[in-house]
């Protein structure tokens, strides 16, 4: 629990530090897109945090690409 509560923390004072910034210099996109990305880092921590099954994007590349292989190839393992 402890570990999730740093996360949220962390990604707060972040959050507090950058809001400033793209607000003054008045950049509504920018501050959009912070957010966004701001929001799958924290979701993304706090299941690492909670130790979830997170899965790995090069799994999906990699089941993608075997039949690609394997017909270049030619084998069938």
């Amino acid at each position: 629990m402890w570990k999730v509560l740093i996360v949220l923390l962390a990604a707060a004072a972040i959050v507090a530090v950058e809001w400033r910034s793209l607000m003054e210099r008045k950049l509504k996109r920018e501050l959009w897109t912070f957010f966004l990305l701001c929001i799958v880092g924290t979701s993304l921590g706090v299941a690492e945090a909670l130790q979830l099954n997170i899965p790995n994007p090069l799994d999906w590349i990699s089941a993608l690409y075997k039949p690609l292989s394997n017909l270049i190839y030619g084998s069938s393992a």
